[in-house]
């Protein structure tokens, strides 16, 4: 159940801004744009990346910017983004859940292959504060194997 003070603020958040966010961040994905991308983000950003990831050994969670670039920098010399399909989304004030399907190339094998991926992310001022990704280690391996 939620507290009366959590949805009393619900109104006040923009569906369509968010909805917005989100394709910007696939649009500056799949172009690399990283300074873009970090733009969307708060300074202290919270993020943890889940999943099996030879592409990112120390999948964990870290706070700030400078170690959000560090494991966009990591993933990005490994995989290409080739493009995002939205399965489902759901916002809920401040907080988005988002299963979308990834169709990534890896550079060192030349493989391509659709990675699925839940995204939990929740937004402060219109920028995202906290990200939480669960990828599909099984597919990501996949692409990995010679």
């Amino acid at each position: 159940m939620q507290s009366l003070q959590l949805l009393t603020r619900i109104p006040t958040v923009d569906r369509d801004f968010i909805a917005s966010r989100l394709e910007a961040i696939n649009n500056r994905l799949v172009a690399r744009d990283l300074p873009g991308l970090l733009a969307l983000f708060s300074d202290d950003v919270v993020f943890e990346l889940i999943g099996n990831w030879s592409i990112f050994p120390s999948a964990r969670r870290a706070r700030g910017k400078e170690a959000w670039t560090r494991a966009l920098t990591t993933i990005h010399t490994q995989v290409q983004n080739l493009g995002s399909t939205v399965n489902d989304v759901v916002i809920d004030g401040e907080f988005v859940a988002l299963r979308r399907t990834t169709r990534l190339r890896n550079y060192g094998t030349g493989r391509v292959g659709d990675v699925e991926i839940a995204d939990f992310l929740r937004f402060r001022d219109g920028l995202i504060v906290e990200i939480t990704e669960i990828v599909d280690s099984l597919a990501i391996a996949r692409l990995e194997d010679c």
